[in-house]
This record gives C-alpha cells, structure tokens and sequence, in this order.
C-alpha cells in the first residue's frame, strides 16, 4: 500500500499541474491515516490473541533502530516509514486494558543467539534468512529463532515485573477482588 501511494505521489509530484497538486493535498492525510488504523487493527490482534492464550506479548524495543542499521537505498524508505514507536504504543495501551501482560525486549543478539545453547556468534546467520548454530548444530528460519530468544526473554522479564512485593502490606487489587460485590437491590 505505501509502494503504491509513493508511486502516485511521485507521478504526481512530476507533473506538477494545479490538478495534481490539488489530488497531493488532497490525498496527504490519507496514508497516515490508513496506516494508524492497520497498526490499531495489528495491536487488537494480537493483544486478542495473547489474552485468548493467556499469554504475555513480548516486542523488540527498536528505538534508534534507523540511526543503528544500514539498509540498502532501496530499503531505507521501507525502514523509514514503518511506523514501529505507534506499534509499539497501541499494543502496550490495549494490552493494559486487557490485563495482559506487555514487555520490551532488548533487541542486542536475539538473531545471532542460540535457543538452545546459547552460542552468541554472527557465524551462526550464514545467509540472510538462514540459522545454523555452530556450538550445537540448531538449524531453522532466522526469524523463528529470533522470535524463540524474544519468547525466552520476554518469560524472563516478566518474572522480573511479577515478583511479589517485599513489604507484605496488601494491594489494592487484591483486596478489591477478594470482597464479594456490593448487593444493589433494596429490600
């Protein structure tokens, strides 16, 4: 959808008539718009999903990713429009009213590292989409693994959020929840 849109801003944009700047204004709020509601329709899912399986959702904490990566000229539009921080926002708030669980993952070697074994080496990416660990021999997808070692420290992090307070003194939730409800019928 963004290819098709930059294609049509650029034929556009070359023939520079009163026209085709009137369609440009009119067609400038247009991706923006339909991109927040595909990302608002993503976090549902997914957020859904977690709280069907009573999952947690871990994500990759990409912040600074387009200063740290070099993509191909071909690839930096694609790299620089994806809209990853509003993502990253929708599924944290949607997740917090669903009551799932929602952390961020440093995302330092979760390519390169091994599930199993833990061998951290770029040797074990020798092709793009390809893994084949040099330490125990794992072999699969690039991305399943990526999502394995995102997986395994999303658990960690999430036993860190979870541990129970030191003080001993009761929360709030828990007694609100332990009290049966108020009866609102009147007798």
């Amino acid at each position: 959808m963004r290819e098709r849109r930059h294609r049509q801003r650029r034929r556009l944009q070359k023939k520079g008539t009163s026209a085709a700047r009137r369609v440009l204004r009119r067609l400038s709020g247009r991706e923006h718009r339909m991109m927040t509601d595909l990302n608002h329709q993503i976090s549902k899912f997914v957020v859904r999903e977690a709280e069907r399986t009573g999952r947690g959702i871990a994500l990759e904490d990409l912040q600074g990713i387009r200063g740290r990566v070099r993509a191909h000229r071909l690839q930096r539009r694609t790299l620089h429009t994806w809209a990853f921080a509003q993502q990253i926002t929708f599924t944290r708030y949607k997740a917090a009213c669903a009551g799932v669980a929602f952390v961020l993952i440093d995302p330092a070697y979760t390519s390169q590292a091994c599930p199993e074994c833990g061998c951290v080496s770029r040797a074990n990416r020798p092709a793009r989409g390809r893994f084949v660990c040099t330490g125990c021999g794992l072999a699969g997808h690039a991305d399943h693994i990526a999502a394995r070692n995102i997986a395994t420290r999303g658990i960690a992090g999430w036993a860190a959020i979870n541990q129970p307070h030191a003080t001993g003194l009761p929360s709030p939730r828990r007694d609100r929840e332990s009290k049966p409800p108020a009866s609102t019928g009147g007798s």
